[in-house]
């Protein structure tokens, strides 16, 4: 059996790239880079719609090396009888330590002490005004519930906080179910955790924001389940507290130098994923999956 890998990431080095191969080796045939192959191995970096699959008439197996899967036109896989698997444990605890980081951010008012410290100002006598609060106590909307949702609900359970979430496919135990408006107007935090489809594309809109009532909101998840402008507008006049994203409709996002100058506002280059060790995670991540395929066994996350 033969695998092929369509695109590499920016970070993965040449070394990465032999190290992967040789790891692969080991299960099947690691053709050119491209070629046609039963085993193609991708990245958000590129679409893999019918033309494509078209030019690779012997894949049976699509893996991405990402969690979302957006950038995959699944119809097109069906219609091929195809799978689609993805790695979403390579990046998990990053993506939760990350929304976990900015959540605490939002809570205790930290970019807001940043910039009058940054303006010269002692802000002590400030802080009864801030209303700065623990995580500890407070209610934790996640809208979200797959590998990453349940471990941030996880998480946010072990500090204290009291957990709500919404999510079609169901929600773990210990997680109160609630509307994405009884998110917005429950919780003193939200954080995004869905994938993107056209249920979720846009899902936290204008109208869904105005519910908001000083709200930390936090965008980990993929950029179009946000309408950003309507964020930036429910900031500036206090319908959030704070507004902490690493995701954007379209990436680089070109106005992150136009949008800065609010306090309560952290932007991040699709960088919450992100870690040292990524590269040899994602390394044993395929390994599994394929090892998987080819037995002929399970294979993980399949789409």
């Amino acid at each position: 059996m033969r695998l092929s890998r369509l695109v590499w990431s920016p970070y993965e080095t040449q070394a990465d790239r032999r190290a992967e191969r040789e790891a692969l080796a080991a299960h099947v045939q690691v053709v050119p880079d491209g070629q046609d192959a039963e085993i193609l191995v991708t990245t958000s970096n590129l679409r893999i719609d019918a033309a494509l699959l078209d030019a690779h008439p012997s894949a049976r197996l699509v893996l991405t090396t990402t969690s979302g899967h957006d950038h995959v036109d699944r119809e097109a896989l069906r219609a091929r009888d195809m799978l689609l698997a993805r790695l979403p444990m390579v990046r998990r605890d990053a993506v939760v330590e990350v929304s976990l980081a900015l959540v605490l951010a939002g809570l205790h008012r930290l970019g807001t002490l940043q910039a009058r410290a940054a303006a010269g100002a002692w802000a002590r006598k400030e802080l009864p005004a801030l209303g700065m609060a623990n995580l500890a106590g407070a209610r934790v909307g996640l809208l979200g519930l797959g590998v990453i949702g349940r471990r941030m609900a996880e998480v946010c359970s072990l500090l204290g906080a009291e957990v709500w979430g919404h999510d079609p496919a169901g929600l773990p135990a210990g997680v109160r179910a609630a509307s994405p408006a009884e998110l917005v107007e429950g919780c003193q935090v939200l954080s995004l955790h869905c994938s993107l489809s056209a249920t979720s594309h846009g899902l936290v809109d204008a109208a869904l924001l105005e519910r908001a009532r000083g709200l930390v909101l936090v965008n980990t998840a993929r950029g179009d389940v946000l309408d950003v402008d309507a964020a930036l507008a429910a900031l500036d006049d206090g319908r959030l507290s704070f507004l902490g994203l690493d995701v954007f409709p379209q990436e680089p996002w070109p106005r992150m130098a136009a949008v800065q100058g609010r306090p309560g506002l952290v932007l991040l280059p699709h960088a919450a994923g992100f870690h040292r060790d990524l590269s040899r995670t994602v390394r044993e991540g395929l390994v599994q999956a394929v090892a998987a395929f080819v037995a002929g066994g399970a294979v993980p996350h399949v789409v």
